[in-house]
């Protein structure tokens, strides 16, 4: 059953004017509060499930690690938990995780840095974090002007990939290339669509630098800080979507040897 709390907490969650005043977010599914409770447990403040979700095969995992985590789950009518979501097919699950402000990196603990340079739109910014979580990234470093990476459209998009990743966030481009610098990084490739190298070329090289990627009307907010790299699009389109662009240069990464192994 849902208490006065949890109650009130919920309703100001499903605004956008309630979370930016709670240090709370929600996190819905099976696969994206599976993810919370394995890889974040200390997270954790509520879990609710709809009169039904006990009877899934996958409900037994679900509730050791609530237990693990010192958490109850709140059964709550299947009426009543379709009105706690803002997905139109809720599927009897959801988590409320504290939101908890990530440090700055300490070290380069990846062979590149990805950096998303005000990405605004939620599906892209939670697309680009689920890829980045797939090569085998730890960190994500985003620019102030980003989406939310803790707002709902953008934690379903990410389908767990919140809880694998740190997400530190900079005031604004010139501060994380001088971060980078100070961790002993060796610069900025910014992608471009007029640059002259293309990401196939040999002297695109990413070990140790970060790769930008802007926002998706603007671009990067100051280019002059890095070097230009453009994907090369034989066809007529003048762009395509950050989220898309993001994915080739992560795989092409890959395929370069630079990932072992997911962590």
């Amino acid at each position: 059953m849902l208490n006065k709390r949890h109650s009130k907490l919920l309703t100001n969650l499903q605004t956008r004017h309630g979370r930016k005043k709670s240090d709370a977010f929600i996190a819905e599914g099976w696969r994206c509060c599976e993810e919370a409770l394995r890889r974040r447990p200390e997270w954790l403040e509520a879990l609710f499930c709809s009169a039904d979700a006990p009877q899934s095969p996958r409900w037994p995992a679900i509730a050791a690690l609530a237990a693990a985590a010192g958490c109850e789950p709140a059964i709550v009518a299947e009426q009543d938990f379709a009105a706690l979501t803002d997905t139109e097919n809720p599927q009897g699950l959801l988590c409320v995780l504290k939101r908890v402000e990530c440090a700055l990196p300490q070290a380069l603990a990846d062979p590149f840095c990805l950096i998303l340079d005000r990405v605004c739109e939620p599906g892209n910014l939670g697309s680009i974090l689920r890829t980045a979580w797939a090569v085998g990234l730890r960190s994500v470093w985003l620019i102030k002007g980003c989406a939310d990476p803790y707002a709902p459209k953008v934690v379903r998009a990410g389908m767990g990939a919140q809880f694998a990743l740190d997400l530190p966030v900079f005031d604004d481009l010139a501060a994380a290339a001088a971060h980078l610098r100070q961790l002993g990084g060796s610069g900025l490739w910014c992608t471009l669509p007029a640059a002259d190298t293309t990401l196939f070329a040999d002297a695109f090289d990413l070990r140790g630098c970060g790769l930008v990627i802007g926002n998706e009307a603007n671009g990067i907010s100051h280019p002059e800080l890095g070097r230009g790299v453009t994907i090369p699009m034989p066809g007529h389109a003048e762009s395509i979507n950050a989220a898309q662009a993001a994915t080739v240069f992560l795989f092409e990464a890959v395929r370069r040897g630079l990932f072992t192994s997911n962590p």
